[in-house]
């Protein structure tokens, strides 16, 4: 069989009109998996599982209840915003922050930004973990969470951090810490 390039270019424009078609934003943003075969398709597959299993902090009152708290012993205790956007409240798990261990299924801190009607919205997850921390623990390199490196973005408070936006479009990228459309009032 002899393919043209006006043929090949029609399949490529049939493929995008297939794929603009299939997508949906308003069940759950798009994810940005860098492509790279199979494993690229499986962290794909494991971040669809850890926003089916941290869905239920949609609600706020749910997160409220398992007892994620505003702040952590007084750091990132209000809207957390930078030149690039903003991340917006971070409530901690206070026992997952004591732990140096880095779960990729249980991320320590649920991040929410106000929505239009000024109500909390489940936005990212975030796995932090102190730096001295996780050196204390014998560890020499940075932990690693879905083959992404945690990085410290505040030498003031030294944490190795790492955001995933599962549930709240982020135009700059899943794993970027901070979202131009999320505002600090």
């Amino acid at each position: 069989m002899i393919t043209t390039s006006r043929t090949k270019g029609l399949a490529l424009i049939g493929g995008v009109l297939l794929l603009t078609a299939c997508t949906d934003k308003t069940t759950a943003p798009t994810m940005r998996v860098a492509a790279g075969g199979p494993s690229a398709v499986r962290i794909a597959g494991e971040l669809d599982e850890l926003r089916a299993r941290f869905a239920r902090y949609n609600d706020f009152a749910n997160a409220v209840a398992d007892g994620y708290v505003l702040g952590y012993h007084g750091a990132a205790a209000g809207c957390v915003a930078s030149a690039a956007g903003g991340m917006g409240y971070h409530y901690f798990n206070d026992a997952a922050m004591d732990d140096p261990a880095i779960d990729s299924m249980k991320p320590e801190v649920l991040v929410y930004h106000e929505d239009e009607d000024g109500r909390l919205k489940l936005g990212a997850v975030e796995w932090v973990v102190p730096k001295s921390t996780w050196e204390a623990a014998g560890n020499t390199a940075p932990p690693m969470v879905y083959a992404h490196a945690l990085h410290i973005i505040n030498p003031a408070l030294n944490w190795y951090v790492e955001h995933a936006w599962l549930y709240s479009e982020n135009p700059a990228g899943v794993w970027v810490d901070f979202s131009p459309d999320v505002m600090c009032p």
